[in-house]
């Protein structure tokens, strides 16, 4: 189980199950959303995830078509944003209170980055989404 919250404490969540894997979003909306050089988001199976407290307080902006971004509204907290009709799950990982006992796997968007930032660990990098092949992997 792996609990998580925003700033203020009035959104709280939990996550039961087995987290996916964790990657790096060096895309524009992700850095300025974040005010940050990436975001690190928690990906996994929607079933587990529940939110115990605030889900009135979460409002949704719709950055690019297909895309929503989810936050608290009252300190602006990143939340979590449930795809495919619930089946996904995508959780800022900054939001996690508990250690999800997994390390980030992938740089993506790389493309995008800030260029003020420079990626020195030595995950694989993506232009851009990475390929079928990659996500293949993760399943």
């Amino acid at each position: 189980m792996v609990n998580g919250s925003c700033l203020c404490g009035d959104v709280r969540f939990e996550l039961a199950g087995e987290p996916q894997f964790i990657n790096h979003c060096h895309c524009s909306m992700c850095r300025k959303v974040h005010g940050a050089a990436f975001g690190s988001f928690l990906h996994a199976d929607g079933a587990g995830f529940r939110w115990l407290a605030g889900e009135d307080k979460v409002r949704r902006f719709d950055s690019s078509p297909g895309n929503v971004r989810a936050f608290c509204e009252r300190c602006g907290s990143n939340m979590p944003v449930l795809e495919e009709g619930g089946a996904h799950v995508i959780i800022p990982a900054g939001t996690l209170d508990d250690d999800p006992k997994l390390k980030p796997i992938v740089h993506i968007f790389t493309a995008n980055k800030a260029p003020w930032y420079e990626i020195t660990d030595h995950l694989p990098q993506f232009a851009g989404f990475p390929p079928d092949s990659f996500c293949d992997d993760l399943n």
